[in-house]
């Protein structure tokens, strides 16, 4: 697994986004990456194959409530 790409993703995002709590679970057992974003009145569960995927569901979120 990329933990350490997930980990420095995590990273950017808690600096770039301070009021929006970061989380993610890499599942070994299947090759998904799974997370959570919250922001203080919406959160979003991530689900991707690849961290690319992962990165654009974030963003998205991320452009939605940008504070």
């Amino acid at each position: 697994m990329a933990q350490s790409e997930l980990d420095e993703l995590r990273q950017y995002w808690s600096d770039k986004y301070p009021n929006v709590e970061v989380c993610f679970y890499p599942e070994a057992s299947d090759n998904k990456y799974r997370g959570r974003m919250s922001a203080y009145n919406k959160s979003l569960d991530l689900e991707a194959s690849t961290i690319g995927e992962l990165i654009s569901q974030g963003e998205s979120f991320l452009r939605a409530h940008k504070t």
